[in-house]
């Protein structure tokens, strides 16, 4: 009996086994002769052709450039704030670096997914050479929420930006040094206004938080009130103090909504067909 039991829990762990999905395969370059710099120009030329005004990524768009995207991404993979110091000698500087390098990696990542809406979820554990080392995605979040508690702003890891719906959305041009805490601004508003992203659902009468921007939710609004921690609002209402305009109009709007935490959305935020209705003047498009 107790052969038989060995024998029927060795062939209950081989299928277990079997089905078991290895570590994701690393990506590789070719770096020889590449000379490190702070240069983000082939990554311009790419975010270009490839995102829209509104951060979604143009089908199309994954098609082309793809020379300039892995240049710059062999460019990026022997520099960096560890690699190469001397080029990122400033906060700004390798908060910019650690931006632009998870939206390239991103937008190869969504290339190698051969047209497909979604990422599979072991890609973002995948590894790539960044920064003189082998890094992933989750890693590059991991670097941007420790920065974000060690400078004290939550929104070096919320506006983190992305290809998939559960991140920021994409930038149209690289991120620079010398205006990185503007475009933060500008990022966290976009992220705010952006329905799929940053999703009220007004009959359940929530807010369904990026994980990014939950896992920082107690540094916002620290400052001021980290003495009385309990008179802290909710989250939406400290939210309000970094936004103006069209996005506190529409943090306004969700004014006592529970905030709750969205799950992981690897869907790709792909700017689809244009869809039209008839509107009472001709036709009306609707955004998908």
């Amino acid at each position: 009996m107790r052969a038989g039991a060995d024998k029927f829990t060795a062939v209950l762990l081989w299928v277990g086994l079997a089905g078991c999905a290895g570590p994701p395969e690393p990506i590789r370059l070719d770096v020889s002769g590449v000379r490190p710099r702070a240069d983000f120009s082939d990554l311009a030329a790419v975010l270009s052709a490839t995102v829209s005004e509104d951060g979604r990524v143009l089908p199309a768009g994954l098609k082309s450039d793809l020379h300039r995207l892995d240049r710059q991404l062999r460019v990026l993979a022997v520099s960096g704030p560890t690699v190469t110091p001397g080029l990122f000698p400033t906060a700004a500087a390798r908060w910019a670096y650690w931006y632009n390098a998870r939206v390239a990696w991103s937008l190869k990542l969504a290339v190698l997914a051969g047209g497909k809406a979604r990422l599979d979820p072991a890609a973002r554990r995948r590894p790539f050479p960044l920064d003189g080392r082998s890094l992933s995605l989750e890693e590059i979040d991991r670097v941007l929420l420790a920065e974000a508690r060690r400078a004290g702003d939550f929104r070096l890891a919320a506006c983190t930006p992305g290809v998939c719906l559960d991140r920021a959305p994409m930038p149209a041009k690289p991120y620079e040094a010398a205006d990185f805490p503007a475009c933060l601004n500008t990022a966290l508003s976009r992220l705010v206004l952006d329905e799929r992203r940053f999703v009220l659902d007004v009959e359940r009468r929530q807010v369904r938080i990026p994980p990014m921007l939950w896992a920082v939710r107690d540094m916002v609004g620290q400052v001021g009130t980290a003495r009385q921690p309990g008179l802290q609002p909710a989250l939406i209402g400290r939210l309000r103090r970094y936004v103006g305009g069209l996005a506190r109009h529409r943090l306004d709007e969700a004014l006592g909504y529970t905030a709750v935490p969205q799950p992981p959305r690897p869907r790709l935020a792909l700017v689809g067909p244009k869809v039209y209705v008839p509107g009472r003047f001709g036709r009306v498009e609707l955004t998908p």
